[in-house]
């Protein structure tokens, strides 16, 4: 009798514990879908590491204001997830001050482009260097900016033991919805917008 409940107790302690468990796609998915939304997707992806994280369920203030403010706790989602991959012996996957240098080195340059443009800084270099210098910090910035999102969620997958992200790499009609409905959203938003400019 002693025996039974004591392997019983056991097994229950190996079980997968839900608030251990991190968002997992596939690489390509997440891409896709975060073109295709607009980027809205990317937010709702935050929202999911961070729900998982704190191992709840259902709508919570605070991984929604860590969604919101997904540029800053980028490290500590980061390092999180590097942390339980060394927890599960797992390979780690880049490191949290890499993908944070990786995002915000690209979007300081262009702003500090920006602040130099406005301030009349290069007025010195040829047109064609400014007109080509300001196409292509915005395509670099937009790269690295995706790079430092999938590195994440390379790391993730990684320490899941689902590299690849086969568990949720397939685009299904709520995913259509979803961007039907960000679409949608945004050709109203924009109808309006060209409308009240055009009488004003």
């Amino acid at each position: 009798m002693e025996t039974a409940i004591t392997h019983k107790l056991e097994s229950r302690t190996h079980l997968p514990v839900e608030h251990s468990r991190l968002h997992v796609i596939s690489l390509s998915k997440l891409a896709i879908m975060g073109i295709f939304s607009i980027g809205l997707y990317i937010a709702y992806w935050n929202y999911r590491h961070w729900l998982l994280i704190r191992g709840e369920r259902g709508f919570k203030v605070i991984p929604l204001l860590c969604t919101i403010f997904g540029a800053i706790t980028m490290y500590f989602l980061m390092k999180k997830i590097v942390m339980r991959s060394r927890e599960a012996n797992q390979p780690v996957e880049g490191s949290a001050l890499g993908v944070t240098l990786m995002y915000w080195i690209p979007c300081l340059m262009v702003f500090t482009w920006d602040i130099a443009l406005a301030e009349h800084a290069l007025e010195s270099l040829p047109l064609l260097i400014v007109i080509l210098a300001s196409l292509i910090l915005p395509i670099i910035r937009t790269t690295f900016l995706a790079l430092s999102i999938l590195q994440i969620q390379q790391t993730a997958n990684v320490c899941e033991g689902d590299p690849l992200g086969l568990q949720n790499s397939q685009i299904t009609w709520a995913n259509v919805l979803w961007i039907v409905i960000v679409w949608i959203s945004a050709g109203a938003i924009l109808s309006y917008l060209l409308i009240h400019g055009s009488l004003m």
